[in-house]
């Protein structure tokens, strides 16, 4: 559970050997909640800045500026606060009091934010309707994140706001302003419970790590006997590998739970962005697609990860051709490379290795981008040596170099140089993570080397193959349009528990000319399925159904029910390595959410064409 109820006489930070857990736990809430204020406030300046303007631009009402001032006042108080708090020496600092400043602060933001469509939302304008909701939803989900090591802060800002708009959209009356409030209504109630679950999630983990810090003190001042050290140690064991766990457990929870809202996001967005070409309002649909992307680039990287922890990723080595691997990667960073005014070159030297082209790409791949993004100046090189019956694959950089002290660290998941403000723009520090894997998946040693201010050097050792002189290409894939005209006809079931979820997905596939039906579960799914005169060519179901169903069940007792292999997708925003696995034993094709529009089509031809549906 979150410590908030530390007594005011702690107001001093003590040193840490007179502190308990709770109030250490406390100091690490509040300076996680206070660090993230100057990055999160920055982005809430431009969101702000741009809901106002198109707002004043499109009604000229002047409550709008009156509005606009106050809300960018309370930013200035937040970047205000957050200075004050970062220069004040540690040992002075209240943290009850500051976290408790800083969460007012919220509290203002959320009343001014909930206030919006009380005095400026057009009556019966649908588009700024539209547009005002999904900029407040998208504000209460972004902020849960950076709020959600604070208990009171997951409150303080999303409440006063979403209840405004709920409150709004009850007021005006009308079936859809109806509906629009009981939405906000829900994904308020699932925000709170996602933050409050992470919030737990966060100070347990926080606690194992004080308690595992508590015990290795222990461990070195108390052990007086081999016995002793042995038991403690054991402890010591347990404690780590209880935060690991809890570690892992938050991973996929946070994934999970934030990969259903991002994924019927991805699809409403791409539904409204088909709806709004050739409008006014096109460039911000289109910047709105953007934002999505760039949040599904990061959760494929966790995903990658998953899989690779799972050991669910095959390996297919063969002849390799490095000329071919280079020129796919030169095509690929080339405009990177030239746009931060740097030198990219390949030297394969007509080299052949035995590994596999996939997993090659990808892990070279990661290498060139992490170099490019910490040279300044020069630039890198992807160089091919050989070395007895291995070839030494290169890539150099004149970048800033890495400190020995960090070395050791690059590899894990999250660890980033030069990023204490974890500022997203700089990555997730997950590519490194993939890069090592992949190494060891595919039993490549890799080594780094780095002098500080001269650069850095990752080698891969890779087997040595003869040329291979025939090369088999993969066929075309069909196009976009192709696919939506082969499916239109064709009857789906979409099973989900999530309500926006079905919904979303069966308003893309409509667009394109598919019949469909939704089932929140089994039993209901089952009673599609065999009433008399229904025919459905396929059924998409999500993997974590409610009462502990599961797709799997439900594809199989389909089957059962049929006599036959129906056609059958998995698409699921779970990425637990047990779950990766299991989902892998099934032998059913499966998604990862969020899934693009051009994805899920293309999966729904291809499991449809090898059926013959």
């Amino acid at each position: 559970m979150s410590i908030q109820t530390i007594p005011k006489e702690a107001s001093l930070a003590q040193s840490p050997d007179a502190q308990s857990v709770d109030e250490r736990i406390q100091i690490e809430q509040t300076n996680s909640l206070m660090s993230t204020g100057l990055s999160a406030v920055f982005s809430a300046f431009l969101v702000t800045a741009g809901f106002w303007l198109i707002f004043y631009y499109q009604t000229r009402q002047p409550i709008i500026l009156v509005w606009a001032v106050v809300a960018h006042i309370l930013h200035v108080l937040r970047v205000v606060s957050s200075l004050h708090f970062i220069r004040t020496p540690k040992e002075q600092r209240n943290h009850v009091l500051w976290a408790n400043r800083y969460c007012n602060l919220f509290v203002l933001s959320g009343i001014v934010w909930g206030a919006a469509p009380w005095l400026f939302l057009p009556q019966g304008d649908l588009p700024l309707t539209s547009l005002m909701m999904l900029v407040m939803l998208g504000l209460s989900s972004g902020g849960i994140a950076s709020l959600a090591p604070y208990r009171r802060a997951v409150f303080s800002f999303t409440v006063p706001m979403l209840i405004g708009l709920a409150g709004a959209m009850l007021w005006r009356g009308g079936g859809v302003n109806m509906f629009l409030a009981v939405c906000a209504f829900a994904y308020l109630y699932g925000n709170l419970k996602f933050g409050v679950r992470q919030n737990k999630l966060l100070t347990e983990a926080l606690r194992s790590r004080y308690e595992k810090e508590d015990l290795s003190k222990r461990l070195s001042e108390q052990a007086k006997s081999l016995a002793e050290q042995a038991k403690l140690l054991k402890e010591q064991v347990r404690i780590a590998e209880n935060a690991n766990l809890e570690k892992t457990r938050f991973l996929a929870s946070a994934s999970h739970d934030l990969r259903q809202p991002l994924h019927s996001i991805g699809l409403f967005a791409a539904t409204l962005l088909a709806k709004r070409t050739s409008t006014p309002d096109e460039p911000l649909v289109r910047n709105l697609m953007i934002c999505v992307d760039a949040l599904e680039a990061s959760f494929t990287a966790m995903l990658d990860v998953s899989k690779l922890d799972a050991g669910v990723v095959e390996f297919n080595p063969q002849p390799v051709a490095l000329v071919d691997l280079f020129q796919k990667l030169g095509t690929s960073f080339a405009q990177q490379a030239e746009a931060l005014g740097l030198g990219l070159r390949f030297k394969p030297g007509g080299k052949w290795v035995y590994g596999d082209p996939i997993l090659l790409e990808r892990l070279l791949g990661n290498l060139v981008h992490n170099a490019l993004k910490f040279t300044r100046h020069g630039g890198v090189v992807l160089v091919a040596r050989t070395r007895g019956n291995c070839v030494s694959v290169e890539v150099w950089d004149t970048g800033a170099g890495i400190d020995a002290s960090d070395l050791p660290r690059i590899f894990d998941e999250f660890y980033q140089l030069a990023n204490p403000e974890r500022d997203r723009s700089k990555g997730l520090g997950m590519g490194l993570a993939i890069v090592k894997r992949l190494s060891n998946l595919m039993n490549m040693p890799l080594t780094v080397y780095s002098k500080v201010g001269h650069g850095t050097v990752f080698k891969l050792l890779v087997p040595l193959a003869g040329p291979l002189h025939e090369k088999r290409l993969s066929p075309p894939r069909n196009g976009p349009q192709l696919i939506s005209n082969k499916l239109s006809g064709k009857r789906v079931l979409i099973v989900d528990d999530e309500e926006t979820v079905r919904n979303s997905t069966a308003i893309v596939l409509r667009m394109h000319g598919l019949h469909v039906e939704t089932a929140e579960g089994i039993q209901q799914a089952l009673e599609m399925v065999t009433r008399p005169g229904q025919h459905l060519d396929a059924v998409i179901t999500d993997l974590r159904l409610r009462n502990e169903e599961n797709g799997i069940d439900l594809v199989c007792q389909i089957r059962a029910k049929l006599g036959q292999n129906f056609p059958a997708l998995l698409v699921t925003g779970d990425i637990a390595p047990d779950r990766v696995q299991l989902v892998k034993q099934s032998g059913l094709r499966v998604l990862y959410k969020p899934v693009s529009v051009d994805g899920l089509l293309s999966a729904l031809d291809d499991l449809l064409s090898y059926t013959g549906t």
